[in-house]
């Protein structure tokens, strides 16, 4: 950004051409000279410094413009902003039992569903930390709070699903985010829990977990995810069986109910997932106040410098080199 702070002192540039002429015009008279060699004296009365005697009227001019500019205080200014609030704490719990191999999100099975739609929701947060914590017969964090997203990105890229469990430890998953989650100093803390089945093992119950959560002032959104009931499912022969997964709604809006989050959300498939985590995105968004101030970095210095350069120059021209007397 550049500016200059008074620009009306540009009108002082019509002292420019009334200079120009009162020195042409008016002041075209013989100037008293020291006497000096007789080779200089031939040089001028052979027209030879006919240039020569100008360049005091263009020292003088240049003088007189980069006064003016000086005077009009230009400056350059570097926009800041200062973003004042506190970003979102968030984990994703993400459940990688074996029964997320299922189907019914064709053509992705449960968990490459789940992992596109939070790769999507981690795009658009801008300044909250984000973790990540998995879970089937136990479970483990992946990636703890970060604002690293690309990292947090890959790891999350990289989950599979635990095949050779067919367990889903609901409380244990919880319970870990809630570890992750406890000591943060955020206003806001947040577990997005994605699991398609019920619990079925794990030292910690899932009400003992959300009775941890509403204690450290964390909301949990469960969505349960994938069809109840029969769905295909991959029968290492290249096609599919028909599966009986049965999913425990009520256990999710009761950890909704204890957080404070009203209920569980249900998706079918790939878009009302997409919905789902548009939704909870919508609803825990940062509070950020963003103040804009300018730095600005004078330059009138330099055209004043310049200005009494062109002055000095032009006195070195007239007493030195042309011996006038002024």
């Amino acid at each position: 950004m550049f500016e200059f702070l008074y620009p009306y002192w540009f009108i002082a540039l019509i002292l420019v051409p009334a200079y120009i002429v009162w020195e042409l015009i008016y002041q075209r008279r013989k100037k008293l000279r020291i006497p000096y060699s007789r080779l200089q004296l031939l040089k001028k009365a052979s027209g030879h410094e006919t240039f020569m005697q100008y360049i005091p009227i263009v020292l003088r001019t240049l003088t007189i413009v980069f006064l003016v500019i000086a005077m009009t205080r230009p400056r350059l200014g570097k926009q800041n902003i200062e973003i004042e609030g506190q970003g979102i704490d968030i984990v994703l719990a993400i459940d990688v039992s074996g029964s997320m191999m299922a189907v019914d999100f064709k053509p992705k099975n449960r968990l490459e569903a789940a992992k596109v739609v939070a790769d999507e929701f981690i795009d658009n947060r801008k300044n909250d930390r984000i973790g990540l914590v998995v879970f089937s017969e136990y479970a483990i964090t992946q990636c703890p709070l970060t604002q690293d997203y690309n990292i947090l990105k890959n790891l999350l890229k990289d989950i599979e699903i635990n095949q050779e469990s067919s367990s889903t430890a609901i409380g244990m998953g919880l319970a870990t985010a809630v570890s992750r989650l406890h000591k943060s100093e955020a206003k806001s803390k947040v577990v997005i829990l994605i699991t398609d089945g019920k619990n079925n093992t794990g030292k910690i119950d899932p009400f003992g977990a959300a009775e941890l959560a509403k204690t450290y002032g964390i909301r949990v959104y469960p969505i349960a995810v994938g069809s109840n009931g029969l769905v295909d499912y991959p029968n290492g022969r290249g096609g599919f069986t028909k599966v009986q997964i049965e999913m425990d709604l009520p256990t999710l809006n009761r950890i909704a109910q204890i957080t404070g989050t009203t209920k569980a959300s249900l998706a079918r498939n790939t878009e009302q997932l997409k919905q789902v985590v548009e939704e909870i995105d919508r609803l825990e968004k940062s509070k950020f106040k963003m103040n804009k101030y300018t730095s600005w970095k004078e330059l009138f210095p330099f055209w004043l410098l310049l200005s009494f350069l062109a002055l000095v120059l032009e006195m070195i021209y007239r007493l030195i080199l042309r011996k006038e007397i002024i």
